[in-house]
């Protein structure tokens, strides 16, 4: 009897195992189908450019898999600017959310946890320059990336994303590494839109306003001139936790570093973790006319300004001293003229400590004309681009410590000085499809690209 009851207990438990394991399989079966069927419904009808040589390929066609983001999809995300619209919408896009000092003001993206130079921009398939600014962020995977800024392309001026991962490097070459991004712009002749928004962090902090305004006409026949025009703002953000160097038990208590609990906001005084201060007004266009012998002529441009501030690590009140019976010997040593002798006294301007600012100041633009048009079944496309990017960094609210040591005096404000980035293409793409027992394509490229780095120092006092 016993061992009858063993045995019903064993069946009954194999049943069960075996239920369960259909109903996981059933309902596998089940939910995996709908997804199938939405992912071959969603833009593998689009036509691409992106990839491939070949005209009128669609996704569903492409050799490589080709992610396909809608204008639309990028407003519904409810961002301001395309950065952090691509994170929340590209798997592999990883966008840095905050960078030390003047990494702090443009932010880096990479796609597939490369470096940010390993990605190649394309605007209307043709390449965008890289931003001036060098990011020296020291532990940081984003440090020393200096890729390009997306967010000198207004969101408003993009009819749809297309995203290249895989093989990206055999068609565009090693600065395609790790993927290829291409806007494609707008090119409607009539129509437009407006939209505004705005929002913050109910602790006050990052308030952020963003106006975009798009129109299309058509000047003459066969033609369109899409424009844009975006206007961003976004404000500073507070995310620092206690600094050791404000606690008690950690500072000297003597004078004049017994004043840091008298600071505004203490203890909370070094305000380095947090966004960046930026205010964007950026424009666009994009404008192309048939003329005769199946012959088209395009162009497109973009031009923004950009002014930022991000706030550096706060500077204890010691930091900044004056002291008449070391100056003298200081300041011989620095090749400068102490004041006259008459005090004793040590003097620190700055009792409670101070934070200082980097600002910045950029200006960018870019600027694409071409021809493009199809002879005895080859079609060709000449096209010249030209992009620059100009930013002056400033160092604000501080001092030079040893210009102070050395005179008793400091300025406040200083300009340190200018990165220049520039970037010239002149692409000629010939290609001819053939039909050789199955589709054959035949591609020639020639390309011609120059991107010099220019530096250009700032006042001497900025040193220091």
């Amino acid at each position: 009897m016993s061992m009858s009851s063993s045995k019903t207990q064993q069946l009954s438990l194999r049943l069960a195992i075996a239920m369960l394991c259909a109903s996981a399989s059933a309902h596998a079966a089940v939910t995996t189908a709908p997804a199938d069927s939405s992912a071959s419904s969603e833009g593998l009808d689009e036509v691409i450019v992106t990839g491939t040589r070949q005209t009128g390929v669609k996704a569903a066609e492409s050799a490589a898999p080709i992610q396909i983001i809608a204008g639309d999809s990028l407003q519904a995300t409810g961002k301001s600017n395309l950065v952090d619209a691509l994170a929340q919408l590209v798997p592999s896009f990883q966008a840095q959310a905050f960078g030390a000092d003047m990494a702090n003001q443009t932010l880096q993206a990479r796609l597939r946890g490369l470096s940010p130079n390993h990605v190649l921009v394309l605007v209307d398939g043709k390449r965008r320059h890289t931003t001036a600014s060098l990011a020296i962020d020291g532990g940081s995977a984003y440090s020393g990336g200096a890729g390009v800024d997306l967010n000198f392309v207004p969101m408003a001026a993009v009819d749809h994303i297309e995203v290249l991962t895989e093989g990206a490097a055999a068609q565009y070459g090693s600065d395609a590494i790790a993927g290829v991004i291409n806007f494609i712009l707008k090119k409607n002749p009539s129509g437009g839109s407006i939209d505004a928004t705005y929002g913050g962090f109910f602790d006050g902090g990052g308030s952020t306003t963003n106006v975009n305004a798009n129109a299309g006409f058509a000047p003459v026949d066969n033609s369109f001139i899409n424009l844009t025009a975006q206007v961003s703002n976004h404000g500073h953000t507070d995310r620092g936790n206690l600094d050791p160097r404000t606690d008690p038990a950690y500072f000297t208590g003597d004078y004049p570093n017994s004043n840091i609990p008298l600071a505004p906001g203490y203890p909370y005084i070094n305000h380095i973790q947090g966004d960046a201060e930026s205010h964007f007004k950026l424009v666009g266009f994009n404008a192309g006319i048939q003329l005769p012998g199946d012959i088209e002529a395009y162009s497109n441009g973009t031009y923004g300004t950009k002014d930022a501030k991000s706030y550096e690590n706060y500077r204890v009140p010691s930091k900044i001293v004056y002291d008449p019976t070391t100056a003298a010997a200081s300041a011989a040593a620095d090749g400068l003229t102490p004041p006259a002798a008459g005090t004793t006294i040590v003097t620190y301007p700055f009792p409670l400590g101070f934070n200082p600012l980097e600002e910045s100041k950029e200006n960018d633009f870019q600027l694409v004309a071409g021809v493009k048009g199809a002879i005895a079944d080859w079609t060709w496309d000449l096209a010249q681009a030209y992009g620059e990017d100009h930013l002056k960094v400033y160092t604000i609210d501080s001092a030079n410590a040893t210009l102070y040591a050395d005179t008793g005096s400091t300025p406040t404000n200083f300009y340190d000085g200018k990165f220049i980035s520039t970037q010239s293409t002149t692409t000629l793409d010939i290609t001819k499809d053939f039909n050789l027992a199955g589709k054959a394509h035949i591609g020639i490229l020639l390309k011609i690209t120059s991107q010099p780095q220019l530096l250009c120092k700032g006042e001497r006092v900025s040193i220091g």
